[in-house]
């Protein structure tokens, strides 16, 4: 199904996709993170366990020993003190229960487990305890001058040797422990920089790539994903700079022309690379003073920095044009590039960026519209765009009250001269716009989306008084109204039968002028809608016929009634020449569609003349031979009026 997608979405979901090999390396650089991580607190854990052991080792068994040999000597100065008389009893308990609770120290659990590999340490402490427990009696009842003293001195004197033994022999332990550990510290202490060191560096390697993501991400904010260009946010920054600084530059917007049907033409994928190619061929046009951009879909933008004179906007576009000159081969499908240009001036039409593109737009619609090359905003067009504007917000007010003028012109068969048929006409007496023709209402409501609204009023005013107007022999005359493009489409029928049997008309007495533009948007489509509308009853007149695009394999198709010309073909056919040659020519291509005319525009005699001499029946319209008639005219005249 990829290839079934159009290119710009594609395009898009390419550049929003991350490279797998940054996956995997971004991935690789995580877990590395995570070991290096598990490692150096492994690390750190079993250097805590060395200190743990160091500590135990420096300071419990060489502080306990010496603490027990500074108590036993205070207590044996203590009885030597209380012999003499020059303390009392009371702190010769003092220090005898000092030194009996300091022993107890040295068998506790913790203690314990590091005298564990010392048996000889531990059997010194327990004969300790079983002397200073043994000589509890004596200190009771030792008194001054009382020779037991001697008996206590000699039990415990002889144990301060091993115990200032123990504290040396302890501490020389420890420093050969130390020494033991240093390496092994020193190991620790490489091994936990290198991981660190990796840590941060893989650390710095994952933000980098992080980085350089959002970096990317941040460019692709700013691009189009199918051609690349800077986006509109692009072209703000780009011109932001220069709307400060007041410096003078021109915004040209291009579109390529006929680009919408190459959609349907050829498909989304040859149709995006053709947007690729145009925006292409243009960025290799530009100039080191301009700024492309692609702010909306398949429209481009070129900012010429210090542009404002007509002479360098011309030059400019002029070199548009021949960069695009050239022929590209798509799929086998050979395409020339031909812009429509619109051109806005900062600050001569706009002082800022919205309403520079918006101005812009206005210049290229016009472009498009009047099929010119290239067109310059003027002011007028934004007088233009605020008087249909104020016309679309008007309109709707206007057909609840009625202010709309029906205007009929009649259809006369020729050369019998009987009057077959009305043409709907309006218009509109806007109380500050004066007088709206049909031509620029059509525009309008179909531009502001008011076209069915205003066909339905048609639809209504003119059922509601053709009764009127079918007197007895005029039973069979109808009106023609035309068929807005927004409401041709399927179901057409199912809008106007309900409002023809409400005022008791036959289908017979509405006939819908459909346009040839119409007709070649969607055969299929279109045949859907005639054949409906066919099947209702309801007859139809194809409009403009002769200056259309329509194959004639596909006007053979269509279930129509008439043929209705172009205005323009009956125009100069009272002499011999050319247009009375292509008349003829339309003539026979009628017949041989085996479709009957109608000719618009009549406005001489001579004209009716020539038109009676091509042989053929046909309907004629125009000043010649029936003015247009307001409403109520229209019954007097059809009562007053003597066929030919």
């Amino acid at each position: 199904m990829r290839h079934l997608l159009p290119l710009s979405l594609r395009a898009a979901g390419l550049c929003s996709r991350v490279h797998p090999f940054k996956f995997v390396i971004g991935g690789l650089l995580l877990l590395g993170m995570i070991i290096l991580g598990s490692a150096a607190t492994h690390t750190l854990m079993n250097i805590r366990q060395h200190n743990t052991l160091l500590e135990q080792r420096t300071y419990e068994v060489p502080w306990s020993f010496m603490q027990l040999r500074q108590e036993m000597g205070r207590f044996l100065d203590a009885v030597r003190l209380l012999h003499a008389g020059a303390i009392g009893q009371d702190e010769l308990a003092l220090r005898y229960d000092i030194l009996w609770s300091r022993i107890p120290i040295l068998l506790n659990s913790p203690l314990r487990d590091s005298l564990g590999d010392r048996p000889d340490l531990w059997l010194l402490v327990g004969q300790i305890d079983t002397r200073v427990r043994g000589v509890e009696q004596q200190v009771a009842d030792l008194q001054p001058g009382s020779p037991d003293y001697r008996f206590i001195l000699a039990e415990l004197t002889p144990y301060l040797e091993p115990l200032s033994r123990t504290v040396t022999a302890s501490m020389h332990d420890n420093v050969r422990f130390y020494a033991q550990y240093d390496q092994a510290y020193r190991q620790l202490g490489k091994r936990l920089s290198i991981q660190i060191v990796s840590l941060f560096i893989t650390f710095a390697l994952l933000l980098l790539l992080l980085l350089r993501e959002l970096r990317r991400y941040w460019i692709q904010q700013l691009r189009d994903p199918l051609t690349g260009l800077p986006n509109r946010f692009a072209l703000q920054r780009g011109t932001a700079p220069m709307i400060e600084q007041k410096t003078p530059f021109s915004v040209t917007v291009l579109e390529l022309k006929d680009l919408p049907e190459y959609h349907h033409r050829f498909g989304f994928e040859v149709a995006d690379r053709l947007l690729q190619a145009f925006s292409r061929h243009l960025q290799q046009s530009l100039q080191a003073h301009e700024f492309i951009a692609l702010p909306w879909q398949e429209k481009v933008v070129v900012v010429g920095r210090g542009v404002v004179s007509l002479e360098e906007v011309r030059a400019q576009l002029s070199r548009f044009r021949q960069a695009l000159a050239d022929k590209i081969s798509i799929d086998a499908h050979d395409f020339y590039m031909t812009p429509i240009m619109g051109v806005v001036l900062y600050p001569a039409d706009a002082d800022n960026l919205v309403d520079l593109l918006a101005r812009g737009e206005l210049a290229l619609a016009l472009c498009r519209r009047e099929r010119l090359p290239y067109v310059f905003f003027d002011p007028s067009l934004l007088k233009e765009m605020s008087r249909r504007h104020q016309l679309a917000r008007d309109l709707p007010a206007a057909l609840d009250s009625s202010n709309l003028s029906l205007q009929l012109q009649p259809l006369i068969e020729w050369p019998s001269g009987l009057c077959r048929g009305l043409q709907a006409l309006w218009s509109w007496h806007h109380p500050g716009f004066g007088i709206i023709s049909t031509t620029e209402l059509i525009r309008v409501t179909e531009q502001y989306q008011l076209s069915e609204r205003l066909f339905m009023w048609l639809l209504q005013q003119i059922c509601r008084q053709l009764p009127g107007w079918q007197e007895p022999g005029a039973s069979s005359l109808f009106v023609s109204l035309q068929v807005p493009p927004a409401l041709f489409r399927p179901g057409l029928e199912q809008v106007i039968l309900p409002v023809l049997r409400q005022h008791g008309l036959s289908t017979d007495a509405l006939v819908l002028d459909i346009d040839e533009d119409m007709v070649t948007q969607d055969s299929r489509e279109t045949l859907a809608v005639m054949a409906g509308l066919r099947a209702a009853g309801i007859r139809m007149a194809l409009t403009e016929f002769g200056s259309g695009c329509s194959a004639w394999g596909t006007l053979s198709q269509l279930p129509i009634s008439w043929l209705k010309l172009d205005a323009t073909f009956c125009s100069g056919i009272e002499r011999e020449g050319e247009p009375r040659r292509r008349l003829k020519t339309l003539f026979a291509l009628a017949r041989v569609l085996q479709q009957p005319l109608i000719c618009c525009g009549v406005q001489h005699a001579a004209e009716l003349e020539v038109l009676e001499e091509m042989g053929q029946p046909l309907l004629v319209q125009g000043d010649a031979v029936g003015e247009v008639l307001s409403a109520e005219e229209v019954g007097s005249w059809l009562r007053h009026r003597q066929p030919r």
